[in-house]
């Protein structure tokens, strides 16, 4: 990438302080960035990286106008951060082209399969008959695609993708590598007689929405009857596991090894932070935020911040967690108290 700073100020809509012909080649953090790189600040914690940064170019929120030193060219967004993500989409534009149109020789795609415009499909990838797939949508190598599947535009699958049977798939999804999209749910009847674990056959879909983001080695569980529902917008990080029949809204946030258990309703724009636990049938509010490994046993309401196992209202969590700490002190006090009291008064309290 080579861009001048009077094109990242028209990208990005920064106001730039400084020589709009300097030229840039990269990106990079404040304290490794040199001088033919731009950088940003969103924290005002890390402030004084600013001011030693050797980057040739900075971005950053006009609250900082006022940091000394540091690069001569600013640029001023309100935005800092998405503004340097633009950038950064440049930047991953020129390293990672996408692979040109066309069917690998080396891949097997049904005679029933019908591929839009402009797709590409890479070597050992399978895609099955019945199975519709829209423009300019990108298949890496060794992904499996099942029969009737339907896949929109413009998205892009990474290498060792799993679709199974039936799904939806909606425009601009990203599925990364190892992503498996309608496993069978987890439904089993146990015979009362001895024992025995018998399947549930699983006889649903998974619908995936437009402009989502599976992780690498997530899981998304078809439904048992029915569908599996990700709505619009929504990213799920890496090793996430969603069960049969959840149902998670718009713009949510999955963070890495989350668990949501099957029949659960999530809302939308909800926060479901690292190793979060969900127990099956519940219902989490729209916009509820849920701290990293808390265990959900029972409906959380909508707009609400929740920690700990079992998960309790953020700021009840920590006032807990702080007695807990003092919990041996204040056992020792008691202790104490008990010992001076008289001992007929202990006798009588035993009797």
């Amino acid at each position: 990438m080579r861009m001048t700073l009077g094109e990242i100020a028209k990208l990005t809509g920064a106001r730039l302080e400084g020589d709009p012909q300097a030229v840039v080649d990269g990106a990079a953090g404040l304290t490794e960035a040199g001088p033919s790189h731009i950088s940003f600040l969103e924290n005002p914690k890390y402030a004084a990286q600013v001011t030693t940064s050797r980057a040739g170019a900075v971005l950053l929120p006009p609250s900082a106008k006022d940091i000394p030193g540091g690069p001569k060219n600013r640029l001023y967004a309100d935005e800092a951060r998405w503004a340097y993500a633009q950038v950064l989409e440049v930047i991953h534009r020129e390293k990672w082209r996408p692979e040109p149109p066309g069917v690998s020789p080396k891949a097997d795609v049904h005679f029933e399969a019908r591929l839009g415009k402009e797709v590409s499909v890479g070597a050992f990838t399978v895609i099955r008959g019945r199975t519709i797939i829209g423009d300019e949508t990108s298949i890496a190598p060794q992904c499996y695609i099942g029969y009737n599947v339907r896949i929109g535009r413009g998205c892009v699958l990474h290498p060792r993708v799993v679709i199974q049977d039936f799904c939806s798939v909606g425009d601009r999804v990203i599925l990364h590598p190892g992503a498996v999209i309608g496993a069978d749910g987890y439904g089993y009847w146990t015979d009362p007689k001895n024992g025995e674990h018998r399947k549930v056959a699983q006889v649903g879909r998974v619908v995936l929405e437009d402009d989502v983001e599976i992780g690498a080695n997530a899981t998304i569980d078809r439904a048992t009857t029915g569908e599996t529902l990700i709505g619009r917008g929504t990213k799920i990080d890496n090793l996430v596991q969603v069960g049969h029949n959840a149902r998670i809204g718009r713009n949510g946030i999955l963070v890495s090894q989350v668990g949501v258990s099957g029949s659960t309703e999530i809302g939308n724009q909800v926060i479901l932070a690292g190793q979060v636990g969900v127990a099956g049938h519940l219902k989490i509010g729209d916009r509820a935020v849920v701290t990293a490994q808390s265990g959900i046993m029972s409906d959380v309401p909508a707009g609400s911040v929740v920690f700990g196992s079992p998960a309790r209202p953020h700021r009840e969590a920590m006032k807990l967690q702080a007695l807990l700490s003092r919990l041996p002190e204040m056992y020792e006090a008691f202790r104490e108290l008990r010992s001076k009291r008289p001992k007929k008064d202990r006798e009588a309290h035993h009797a």
